[in-house]
């Protein structure tokens, strides 16, 4: 490394090491490594891994930015991407900001699905800066994708001298190189590569953060690097790869704390644990959303197989419908099944109450739905498989 550097004094801090120690966060990856395998190949219909996908690409983008103070929401980023709402003109730089990370994540996401390979080098990370900044009015010295010519600031943190910037990427991807060989040598056991992949994704968006080689952008820019790394690795889903902006947002001060810690205290390890715990937090929510998908399909495909005996016809269509219209978790009075969905009032129209009473108690018979004090509820736990065994 040359000598007399400027940023060797005003940041010293940037050294371009880091000692692997098993601690606690050993285990975290342990964790998040075992919920990646779990969730890798999980049986979902297309249709709903589709809709799941896109959820967490809107989520990730949402968070990325949000970090950055963009204030929409992700229902209105949903709403605006399907074409029912439109921002005023005063308001549409947001909507570029999200569609922009939108955008890089979808590269990202197209390039590992091909199987290509990543390299972190310098010209990528300029291009991931160009996407995150196309399109947005930004300072006048400031050119996407392209390293600062000037001292920037993120708060009361200064970057890296501009003179020394060019030299720290290359610093930082020959770094990073280094790192990703053992994750992409696939003799190498597979936690380990998980292991290695993380830290150097965490490592390559702390140190972007550090060096602020870009006079905007840099925050989206070191995320998207972090994502793309994750992403590529053989490992993790890609529906989990920006699962770390979405636990950066919800924790935005602590973030921003650990981020400062690292530079002012040295504390490396205290960001790539809090980095990990975050990471299998969010694995843990995802692993709850995907089951949810696929316990819904379980109950709907038994719901048809128990009605197999069943004679055929409205009958059958209204029964049918009211024990997937009922929800497993909330009792609904009895007087309100009728009106619990548009189809299912249109069943009932014309039909009395002993229609709905019929209806209700073979539905119980079939144990399909359960009568509480409070209403009827869909029999859901009939499908639960597995469960431990609750002491009395």
């Amino acid at each position: 490394m040359s000598a007399g550097r400027e940023y060797e004094s005003s940041h010293p801090w940037i050294t371009f090491k880091y000692q692997v120690r098993f601690n606690a966060t050993s285990a975290k990856l342990g964790e998040a490594y075992s919920k990646c395998r779990h969730l890798a190949g999980t049986p979902l219909q297309p249709s709903l891994a589709k809709k799941l996908a896109g959820v967490y690409l809107v989520k990730g983008a949402v968070a990325t930015a949000a970090i950055e103070g963009n204030t929409l929401r992700e229902d209105e980023v949903h709403d605006i991407l399907e074409g029912r709402k439109e921002l005023p003109p005063t308001q549409q730089y947001l909507e570029q900001e999200i569609r922009n990370v939108l955008h890089g994540l979808q590269l990202i996401d197209q390039a590992s699905r091909r199987g290509e390979s990543l390299a972190i080098t310098a010209e990528w990370i300029k291009a991931q800066n160009k996407i995150v900044l196309d399109g947005l009015e930004v300072e006048p010295h400031v050119v996407p994708g392209e390293f600062t010519v000037e001292r920037v600031a993120a708060g009361n943190y200064r970057g890296a001298p501009p003179a020394d910037v060019e030299f720290l990427i290359d610093q930082l991807c020959d770094w990073i190189a280094q790192l990703l060989d053992v994750v992409n040598d696939t003799n190498n056991a597979e936690d380990l590569r998980f292991t290695q992949a993380f830290y150097a994704a965490t490592l390559a968006h702390l140190y972007i953060a550090w060096i602020h080689p870009f006079g905007d952008g840099n925050g989206r820019t070191a995320r998207m690097v972090e994502c793309a790394i994750l992403a590529h690795c053989g490992i993790v889903p890609w529906v989990s790869s920006n699962l770390l902006s979405d636990h950066y947002n919800r924790t935005r001060s602590r973030y921003y704390q650990k981020l400062s810690n690292a530079s002012r205290h040295g504390d490396v390890d205290g960001f790539i644990s809090y980095s990990a715990a975050g990471y299998v937090d969010m694995l843990r929510e995802q692993i709850h959303d995907v089951q949810l998908m696929q316990r819904h399909t379980a109950w709907v495909n038994y719901v048809h197989q128990t009605f197999r005996s069943e004679p055929t016809g409205e009958t059958y269509k209204r029964r049918c419908g009211v024990v997937l219209a009922l929800p497993p978790d909330q009792a609904i009075p009895k007087r309100k099944i009728p009106t619990v969905t548009a189809e299912i009032a249109g069943m009932y129209a014309t039909r009395g109450p002993k229609t709905l009473s019929r209806d209700l108690h073979r539905l119980e018979e079939l144990g399909l739905v359960v009568a509480t004090p409070k209403g009827y509820i869909a029999n859901t736990a009939v499908i639960d498989a597995f469960l431990p065994m609750r002491v009395k």
